[in-house]
């Protein structure tokens, strides 16, 4: 494993995860809640203009808001406790996983006012989650996020005098976002809960792969990492 931030390996491969599911999760509160439960720039603008067209769906802006905020004052505790690196963030997508998984049953079910229920659940998960990767320290990737992965392509490349660093693990991370979103897509037309359900399961994977014991297959995982 590298010694230097960012770039063990494992957490370069579950960063990634992390960022699939974080697709599917933004598509389906969009498509479903009209609002995003953890990309904030777009809910803030997005109230902004319900709040100009007289549209409606401001509470559950202030909701997401509120909600994402209170997960990543959880998730700066967690954090900080004293644990690797590797195992907090380990620990808090293990959290969230549950989270999301609750969340797909509470939506399954149906209970009064679900709208509201798994916005709120779905927000504070994403609070604890960007806690996560912003504690993982990957260049680039502390909130993954497109913006800053495709200024990162380009600002980094031999065209702009660069040395291209970490070319594949912005590429992976860009690809995984979009396909992501199109699994959160395609998936909630037919069962929102199963779509959940899958986020679920792929953060949680990535908060297990976090915890493994090493192995020599897991030696592998450094061809992901460019140093």
């Amino acid at each position: 494993m590298s010694t230097r931030a960012g770039h063990d390996p494992r957490l370069v491969i579950s960063i990634i995860l992390v960022t699939m599911a974080m697709g599917m999760l933004d598509a389906i509160s969009l498509l479903h809640l009209k609002i995003f439960a953890g990309y904030m720039t777009a809910t803030v603008l997005l109230m902004a203009v319900h709040i100009a067209t007289s549209e409606s769906v401001v509470l559950s802006g202030f909701e997401a808001i509120g909600l994402y905020l209170l997960g990543a004052l959880t998730g700066g505790r967690l954090v900080r406790r004293d644990r690797t690196v590797r195992l907090a963030v380990g620990d808090v997508l293990l959290v969230v996983g549950t989270i999301v998984g609750l969340t797909a049953l509470e939506w399954a079910a149906q209970p009064p006012g679900c709208t509201y229920i798994t916005l709120g659940l779905l927000a504070f998960a994403m609070g604890l989650q960007t806690s996560a990767t912003r504690h993982a320290k990957v260049a680039d990737m502390s909130l993954p996020a497109a913006t800053m992965l495709l200024h990162g392509l380009a600002h980094n490349s031999t065209f702009a005098g660069g040395t291209n660093p970490g070319t594949w693990r912005r590429l992976a991370a860009i690809s995984s976002l979009f396909v992501g979103a199109v699994i959160g897509t395609l998936t909630s037309s037919h069962s929102i809960s199963l779509a959940i359900a899958i986020a679920a399961g792929t953060i949680l994977s990535a908060g297990a792969l976090l915890h493994v014991r090493e192995h020599k297959l897991l030696a592998h995982l450094d061809r992901i990492t460019v140093h």
